[in-house]
Protein backbone atom coordinates (compact mmCIF):
# COMPACT_ATOMS: atom_id res chain seq x y z
CA UNK A 1 0.00 0.00 0.00
CA UNK A 2 2.88 2.55 0.50
CA UNK A 3 3.96 2.08 -2.92
CA UNK A 4 0.65 3.10 -4.29
CA UNK A 5 0.42 5.86 -2.00
CA UNK A 6 3.77 7.45 -3.09
CA UNK A 7 2.63 6.48 -6.64
CA UNK A 8 0.02 8.35 -7.06
CA UNK A 9 2.12 11.37 -4.43
CA UNK A 10 4.71 11.45 -7.54
CA UNK A 11 1.88 11.74 -10.07
CA UNK A 12 0.20 14.10 -8.18
CA UNK A 13 3.25 16.54 -7.91
CA UNK A 14 4.65 15.93 -11.08
CA UNK A 15 0.90 16.67 -12.80
CA UNK A 16 0.95 19.91 -10.28
CA UNK A 17 4.09 20.91 -11.57
CA UNK A 18 3.19 20.50 -14.98
CA UNK A 19 0.19 22.88 -14.58
CA UNK A 20 1.93 25.46 -12.11
CA UNK A 21 3.91 26.18 -15.09
CA UNK A 22 1.33 26.19 -17.42
CA UNK A 23 -0.33 28.77 -15.35
CA UNK A 24 2.83 30.44 -15.17
CA UNK A 25 3.72 30.15 -18.83
CA UNK A 26 -0.05 31.97 -19.47
CA UNK A 27 0.32 34.44 -17.25
CA UNK A 28 3.39 35.45 -18.27
CA UNK A 29 2.29 35.59 -22.34
CA UNK A 30 -1.11 37.89 -20.95
CA UNK A 31 1.37 40.62 -19.31
CA UNK A 32 3.75 40.23 -22.40
CA UNK A 33 0.24 40.85 -24.97
CA UNK A 34 -0.86 43.81 -22.06
CA UNK A 35 2.53 45.64 -22.29
CA UNK A 36 2.88 45.35 -25.85
CA UNK A 37 -0.38 46.52 -27.02
CA UNK A 38 0.02 49.81 -29.09
CA UNK A 39 -1.85 52.60 -26.57
CA UNK A 40 -4.87 54.80 -28.44
CA UNK A 41 -6.37 57.87 -27.45
CA UNK A 42 -10.04 58.07 -27.83
CA UNK A 43 -9.47 62.01 -29.40
CA UNK A 44 -6.76 61.45 -32.21
CA UNK A 45 -9.27 58.33 -33.14
CA UNK A 46 -12.81 59.65 -33.21
CA UNK A 47 -10.78 63.38 -34.96
CA UNK A 48 -9.26 60.64 -37.25
CA UNK A 49 -12.61 59.02 -38.04
CA UNK A 50 -14.65 62.38 -38.65
CA UNK A 51 -11.50 63.40 -41.38
CA UNK A 52 -12.12 60.39 -42.75
CA UNK A 53 -16.08 61.27 -43.03
CA UNK A 54 -15.51 64.35 -44.06
CA UNK A 55 -13.00 63.02 -46.49
CA UNK A 56 -15.51 60.86 -48.26
CA UNK A 57 -17.96 63.44 -48.50
CA UNK A 58 -20.70 61.70 -46.22
CA UNK A 59 -20.94 59.27 -48.49
CA UNK A 60 -21.20 54.85 -48.08
CA UNK A 61 -17.94 54.33 -49.98
CA UNK A 62 -15.32 52.83 -48.05
CA UNK A 63 -12.15 54.80 -47.42
CA UNK A 64 -9.97 52.65 -49.60
CA UNK A 65 -11.93 53.08 -52.13
CA UNK A 66 -12.44 49.31 -52.70
CA UNK A 67 -16.15 48.56 -53.52
CA UNK A 68 -17.86 45.20 -53.30
CA UNK A 69 -17.80 44.81 -57.18
CA UNK A 70 -13.86 45.41 -57.45
CA UNK A 71 -13.39 43.30 -54.39
CA UNK A 72 -15.37 40.13 -56.34
CA UNK A 73 -13.43 41.04 -59.65
CA UNK A 74 -10.25 41.00 -58.11
CA UNK A 75 -11.55 37.31 -56.25
CA UNK A 76 -12.80 35.70 -59.61
CA UNK A 77 -9.37 36.99 -61.54
CA UNK A 78 -7.37 35.26 -58.35
CA UNK A 79 -8.73 32.10 -58.46
CA UNK A 80 -8.91 32.44 -62.32
CA UNK A 81 -5.13 32.81 -62.31
CA UNK A 82 -4.24 30.16 -59.43
CA UNK A 83 -6.60 27.65 -61.69
CA UNK A 84 -4.71 28.11 -64.86
CA UNK A 85 -1.06 28.32 -63.44
CA UNK A 86 -1.60 25.19 -61.04
CA UNK A 87 -2.45 23.76 -64.64
CA UNK A 88 0.46 25.24 -66.24
CA UNK A 89 2.76 24.19 -62.95
CA UNK A 90 3.50 20.63 -63.85
CA UNK A 91 5.37 21.41 -67.60
CA UNK A 92 6.96 24.33 -66.37
CA UNK A 93 8.35 22.71 -62.95
CA UNK A 94 9.92 19.70 -64.71
CA UNK A 95 13.53 19.41 -65.42
CA UNK A 96 13.36 16.74 -67.96
CA UNK A 97 11.11 15.52 -70.18
CA UNK A 98 8.69 13.09 -69.14
CA UNK A 99 9.40 9.34 -69.58
CA UNK A 100 13.28 10.25 -70.44
CA UNK A 101 14.34 8.36 -66.77
CA UNK A 102 12.33 6.03 -66.87
CA UNK A 103 15.32 3.47 -65.58
CA UNK A 104 17.20 5.74 -64.31
CA UNK A 105 18.41 4.07 -61.32
CA UNK A 106 18.52 0.21 -61.35
CA UNK A 107 17.49 -0.01 -57.94
CA UNK A 108 14.27 1.77 -58.52
CA UNK A 109 13.56 -0.53 -61.41
CA UNK A 110 14.28 -3.37 -58.99
CA UNK A 111 11.80 -1.88 -56.41
CA UNK A 112 9.42 -1.41 -59.36
CA UNK A 113 9.29 -4.90 -60.73
CA UNK A 114 8.77 -5.85 -56.86
CA UNK A 115 5.71 -4.04 -56.40
CA UNK A 116 4.41 -5.51 -59.81
CA UNK A 117 5.11 -9.00 -59.88
CA UNK A 118 2.63 -11.04 -57.81
CA UNK A 119 3.88 -13.08 -54.16
CA UNK A 120 5.80 -16.32 -55.58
Amino acid sequence: MGDLGFGLYLAAAGMGTVFAVLLALMLVLKLIGRLDRPTHRTGERASAADADAIDAGGTDEPPDGLTPELIAAITIAVITHARVRRSQAAPSMRRVAPGSQLFASRWVAVGRGYQNQPWK
